[in-house]
């Protein structure tokens, strides 16, 4: 092969690289301070919704917004979105994951935290639904006994087919080492927790991530990157699928017993069902076709995963160092936020290593 040849096909292999990846990543927003650093996203209808919680970091902005115009507007309004001296289930204080349900609502978990402030409050954290007009449809208490200190409600999943008034799933990642899931009934407001500190859910042992390229091993004693157990959550059909934010693993189990509170712990137990490895991730995300979707760090990608367990990495760039909530839309985009909160400076030797604009993006799928 000459030298000609070669020049050429590295030509076109850049070319194609560039054409895959870094081409085809949209930058909706640039978020600037005072404004926080987000999380949660839920698009419908067009419309595009984000949730900016303050458990590690306490901040005193707006703490869910509808992005218009490149601006934010608090959603449904001030009073509920900012901090307030009213009772904490008026209010949402640290609100995190985000979804919509098969009528376009939005579903917020709260998960009632916020940095440098012991414990989590009866009433703040809690499951709010609302509708577009900013109505709110449900709001649903996680209160003792099943709420613990230590729990971090982290994203959920709605699902209309089972219950009365439907069923919210719930990936609590723990700020301690106790992570699960939690099952709420929506018409009964009754909850229940799973799966604790089962296999699934926790943090695998022996741990090592890259954060924008630099290893980080997970150690209980010395945390130098976000961590703990079940994190993203996707539900296709009649199957809720999960991932722990330290681990590997992809897990998922039947609807139909999950949301049966009758069905034993260990029932629950012997029918979770290992999906096979995956890239690590925060978010999850899922589309009409039974594909999910990874916002997988360490490559600085978006990932999906078809129902035969086949993967493709949709786009790459350097700007996804922390992709973290992830929103599939019905006209074929995948939307991400882009955190920094692997530069917190709790992961860094008390060095805030964050450096706005914190991004939302999205990706043209077809």
């Amino acid at each position: 092969m000459n030298r000609k040849t070669v020049l050429s096909i590295l030509f076109l292999i850049g070319f194609m690289t560039n054409s895959a990846f870094a081409q085809s990543l949209e930058v909706v927003a640039r978020i600037m301070p005072p404004d926080p650093d987000m999380s949660g996203i839920a698009v419908t209808g067009g419309r595009v919704f984000l949730g900016f919680p303050r458990h590690a970091d306490n901040h005193k902005g707006c703490a869910l917004a509808e992005l218009k115009n490149g601006k934010l507007i608090p959603f449904p309004n001030k009073e509920m979105t900012y901090p307030s001296n009213r009772p904490y289930k008026d209010w949402l204080v640290s609100p995190h994951g985000m979804t919509t349900d098969s009528k376009g609502n939005i579903w917020v978990v709260d998960d009632g935290k916020r940095a440098g402030i012991d414990g989590i409050p009866e009433g703040a954290a809690k499951v709010v639904c609302f509708a577009t007009s900013g109505k709110v449809l449900a709001s649903i208490p996680i209160s003792t006994p099943v709420l613990r200190q230590d729990m971090h409600l982290n994203d959920l999943r709605v699902d209309l087919k089972h219950g009365k008034k439907g069923t919210v799933y719930i990936a609590n990642s723990s700020f301690g080492t106790t992570p699960s899931l939690l099952v709420v009934d929506i018409a009964s407001g009754k909850s229940r927790e799973v799966l604790e500190n089962h296999y699934s859910t926790g943090i695998q042992k022996g741990y090592v991530a890259f954060l924008e390229g630099e290893a980080r091993a997970y150690h209980p004693n010395n945390i130098t990157l976000p961590s703990g157990g079940a994190d993203g959550i996707a539900l296709i059909g009649n199957r809720l699928f999960w991932t722990s934010i330290t681990g590997r693993g992809l897990y998922s189990i039947s609807t139909d017993s999950l949301s049966d509170f009758s069905i034993s712990e260990g029932d629950l137990e012997r029918v979770v069902r290992y999906e096979g490895d995956r890239p690590s991730c925060d978010g999850l995300a899922e589309d009409s076709d039974g594909n999910i979707y990874f916002s997988a760090y360490e490559q600085m990608a978006l990932v999906k995963r078809t129902p035969d367990g086949q993967f493709k990495t949709i786009v790459r760039d350097k700007r996804l160092g922390w992709p973290d909530g992830l929103a599939c839309t019905s006209d074929g985009y995948l939307y991400a936020t882009v955190g920094q909160w692997n530069r917190l400076p709790g992961f860094n030797g008390g060095k805030d290593l964050r450096r706005p604009p914190y991004l939302v993006v999205r990706v043209k799928l077809k």
